[in-house]
């Protein structure tokens, strides 16, 4: 996903986006882990069903 309109010089200029996930921290760590993630990446998902806060799925599937 890419966002044309942005203003800043690194955060958003990336966006990875899943449907469902585990946890997208986890997955920023899995990147970071693996060399793929580009400075200022932002991780989203419609679902995170493991996340370390309150998660969606803790808040919208009650």
């Amino acid at each position: 996903m890419q966002l044309d309109n942005l203003k800043t010089n690194f955060l958003g200029r990336n966006v990875i986006y899943y449907k469902v996930i585990d946890s997208t921290q986890l997955e920023i760590w899995r990147q970071v882990e693996k060399n793929k993630i580009k400075n200022g990446t932002i991780i989203l998902a419609d679902r995170q069903i493991n996340g370390k806060r309150n998660t969606w799925e803790k808040m919208v599937y009650r």
